[in-house]
């Protein structure tokens, strides 16, 4: 008997190695079969190989063995041809362009059918954004210096990062607007005693002031970013921290003795260099935070070949209409023309680049008829050799400006993951905390660890009375300072001893559970109002965070049959 279960084992083992084999030689065969599809009477022919490159996809699940166009060897869709062109080359080359000739919205329908992910609407998952940070310097291992760094140059990382970032965008602003005002004769000359009821040394005094608060917080900000970067030397050469060193730089040059107002010129003028480093380090500092600002010096990088091409050709045709301008306004070259004011070629550079330019301020015109001409064609050259480079820059920024809407999307697309992560917490620890009012008043219950005991009841027949008791006596535990009512901070504590360490964001979210009234604090009737609701189970179950988890994880992965991204995030 042994011996004959031995030998129906090896039988059942053989005849499955047969069988896979036999299915894996005939989805060989299969590979090399060619397929029709007719979208809106247009036939389209390729390999049942080609469709089976994206396994997930309407085209590959048609293919399968038990699929519709596998068997006939035909199918009829009834959808847009010209998408249709290039959702197949996709599938040929790996490659998802969309067609000029058909709209957004209908190519996203398109996709949708045909079960292809859009790669412009898809957001970076959590692992290609912690790559891109490290890339950029922060630090392996979790602690403060990690914290620190994305404080700083993560917004989204927590409540009080957003919160920073806002605030220096408000510091460059307010340092900006108190540069420009000291500029003015009232305050830079003294013209004036007061300024709307303000003595004018007290209003300068406000300006060294904000002066000096701006430069030390960016100081701060930047010597912080600087000793928790991972990449010392990429942190050094990268030029918005370049621009930051510009920023804060001048101040401390300015605070050299015999720079500030030095007799001699050359100090004076070094002082007023410095000055202009200032104010331009500043705007430059500014556009950091601005979107549309990264676009512009994107572009500007992007087109180094086309701006040089501008630049030589600019400078041409400012040297030959100068110089032609020249001769013309000067017939004889040994004496010196009064009816005119172009002595020298030099003088007509200035006149060439404002005519080119198509600015002409007027302050400069030929008067004899021959450099009128030279004029004419000065105006019409630099139509000529400043529009076409243009156009060529034009395509450029209109494809980095739509590469910007895309990472905006993806960002926005990233906040939400990350909210929706902290409410999932926010969640567990509303159920956690709920479960432990319901069910748990005697000693060796949660509450009884909270209270260290004091609550010594019986677990046995709870009402409502003897719960909102106990939820009386946990709420005064819970109120640190005695003021009635539940501040943020003291809800994390409260949760911190039942065993949950939550974030920012998700004790914020509980917060907003628990405020009905949206004033920032918990009162008792809306800790009895929460209490209420645990005791007849109107809480998230494990089921609803279940299935908001899977919600998330399915918009987390990035499937297989994704496209690659037209831009890195």
């Amino acid at each position: 008997r042994v011996g004959l279960s031995a030998a129906m084992a090896k039988m059942q083992t053989a005849g499955k190695t047969v069988a896979k084999l036999a299915s894996k030689e005939n989805r060989l065969l299969q590979n090399d079969k060619i397929v029709t599809v007719n979208v809106s009477g247009k036939l389209f022919q390729t390999y049942v190989k080609t469709l089976r490159r994206m396994p997930g996809t309407l085209l590959a699940q048609m293919v399968e063995p038990d699929g519709e166009l596998l068997a006939k060897g035909r199918t009829f869709l009834d959808r847009n041809d010209i998408a249709f062109h290039a959702i197949l080359s996709y599938y040929r080359t790996d490659r998802l362009v969309k067609p000029v000739d058909v709209s957004d919205d209908q190519w996203n329908d398109e996709l949708e059918y045909y079960k292809i992910e859009n790669p412009m609407q898809h957001g970076p998952t959590e692992q290609e954004v912690t790559k891109k940070f490290l890339e950029r310097g922060m630090p392996v291992a979790d602690g403060w210096r990690k914290q620190v760094w994305l404080f700083y140059d993560d917004p989204s990382s927590s409540t009080l990062a957003s919160y920073q970032s806002v605030f220096g965008v408000f510091v460059i602003l307010l340092a900006v607007m108190c540069f420009l005002a000291q500029t003015h004769p009232n305050f830079r000359l003294g013209m004036v005693d007061e300024w709307n009821g303000y003595p004018i040394e007290d209003i300068k005094v406000f300006f060294v002031v904000i002066e000096a608060f701006s430069v030390a917080y960016f100081t701060i900000e930047l010597g912080a970013r600087f000793y928790v970067n991972a990449k010392k030397w990429n942190f050094v050469v990268s030029v918005p921290n370049v621009i930051d060193l510009v920023a804060i730089l001048p101040f401390f040059i300015d605070a050299i003795p015999g720079v500030n107002g030095g007799g001699q010129l050359m100090i004076v003028r070094i002082f007023r260099l410095v000055r202009v480093f200032r104010i331009v380090g500043m705007v430059f500092k500014l556009g950091k935070y601005s979107a549309g600002a990264k676009v512009l010096g994107k572009t500007v990088h992007g087109c180094l070949r086309e701006l040089m091409i501008l630049t030589v050709v600019s400078v041409m045709g400012v040297v030959i209409f100068s110089s032609g301008l020249f001769f013309c306004e000067n017939p004889r070259l040994d004496e010196l023309s009064d009816t005119s004011d172009f002595h020298s070629a030099v003088t007509g550079l200035y006149w060439a680049i404002i005519t080119m330019t198509t600015v002409g301020y007027g302050d400069m015109t030929p008067t004899t008829t021959c450099g009128e001409v030279v004029a004419c064609a000065a105006a019409l050259g630099g139509i000529l050799c400043i529009g076409i480079p243009i156009s060529v820059i034009t395509a450029k920024f209109n494809m980095s400006y739509h590469e910007m809407l895309s990472d905006l999307q993806m960002e926005e697309n990233r906040k939400k993951f990350i909210k929706a992560k902290r409410e999932i917490r926010g969640l567990q620890g509303m159920a956690a905390f709920g479960s432990s009012i319901e069910s748990a008043v005697g000693k060796d219950s949660m509450l009884g660890k909270l209270f260290g005991g004091k609550t010594g009841q019986s677990s046995k027949a709870v009402n409502m009375q003897a719960i909102m008791s106990v939820a009386k006596k946990l709420f005064i535990e819970m109120d640190k300072d005695g003021s009635g009512t539940l501040e943020q901070y003291e809800l994390d504590v409260a949760m911190k001893q039942l065993g949950f360490d939550l974030a920012d964001g998700s004790i914020a979210f509980m917060m907003g559970q628990l405020d009905t009234d949206n004033n920032g604090v918990i009162d008792f009737e809306e800790f009895k109002i929460f209490v209420e609701r645990a005791v007849k189970g109107d809480l998230p179950t494990s089921d609803d965070i279940k299935e908001k988890r899977n919600a998330l994880n399915k918009a987390a992965k990035r499937p297989a049959h994704a496209p690659p991204r037209y831009a890195a995030w």
